[in-house]
């Protein structure tokens, strides 16, 4: 299926012909699958019906309505005059939709989802696939935007340019062996996915150029009970360029302890 043609210019599309959920009194998702824009569909056939929203939740007209993009990719749309982390503002991404439901981009010079810094991937060498969870931020922080790493396989973090909103970074609840995106969500103590997931990884440049990235365990995963010792290990490598380490020269997270404890970051210089 050839691609729906991408709209750059600022001009929103009008759902492509999917077959979303769209609540009474909703404001309808934009976009269809495979889309040119790279702008992914989150559990369109619940009450959110495509927005990077929690299932229960809908766009609704006079508010914000995030959207979640492909592996790689970050949304390049959010409040203007939001300028505060967790105040006023902080839940404002994506396109604002009026009164009467009519959606506007707040900066037509971007594109809806613009690539990252693509210098840093989950490489997977589990016999099954793993799924990293981004939260939605500005949004309602929830781990709802999947990148799945295949069994052998490798999938592309999100890590957002310093130019981001607010310079913030991407964050991501890692999934144990055998998960998918559909695990990719606000979950319960009962079971170690979403934000009971084993690992919390982190990603962003600052504004000194360097590009960070991190690994945790989960404080939560381990408050509930769930043991470390459980999950994969993770080691974060430098493929090339000359990365900083943390003293000792290493930074990973296996049978149950870090390398630095509470996690660790590695920094690649631009």
């Amino acid at each position: 299926q050839a691609p729906a043609p991408s709209s750059d210019t600022g001009d929103i599309p009008d759902g492509q012909g999917n077959d979303f959920t769209v609540p009474a009194g909703a404001v309808r998702f934009p976009w269809n699958y495979n889309n040119a824009d790279k702008v992914v569909p989150i559990t369109p056939q619940s009450k959110n019906g495509g927005w990077a929203m929690s299932p229960d939740q809908q766009c609704m007209p006079n508010s914000w309505c995030p959207y979640a993009c492909e592996s790689g990719y970050y949304s390049a749309q959010w409040d203007p005059t939001a300028l505060l982390y967790n105040g006023a503002g902080s839940m404002n991404g994506g396109l604002y939709a009026d009164g009467n439901g009519k959606l506007t981009k707040p900066d037509p010079s971007k594109p809806f989802c613009s690539p990252g810094m693509f210098n840093a991937a989950i490489k997977n060498t589990l016999g099954q696939s793993v799924s990293a969870c981004q939260t939605v931020y500005p949004g309602n922080e929830a781990m709802i935007i999947p990148s799945v790493a295949s069994a052998g396989g490798s999938v592309d973090l999100n890590v957002v340019p310093h130019t981001y909103w607010l310079g913030t970074s991407s964050q991501f609840y890692v999934n144990l062996a055998g998960s998918t995106g559909d695990q990719c969500i606000w979950g319960n103590a009962d079971k170690p996915v979403g934000n009971w997931a084993p690992f919390i990884f982190g990603g962003g440049q600052g504004a000194d150029g360097i590009t960070y990235i991190s690994v945790q365990y989960n404080p939560l995963y381990t408050s509930v009970g769930f043991k470390t010792t459980d999950a994969y290990n993770v080691k974060i490598q430098c493929e090339s360029g000359q990365c900083n380490f943390p003293t000792g020269g290493e930074c990973k997270c296996e049978k149950g302890v870090c390398s630095v404890d509470n996690g660790c970051t590695v920094g690649l210089p631009d």
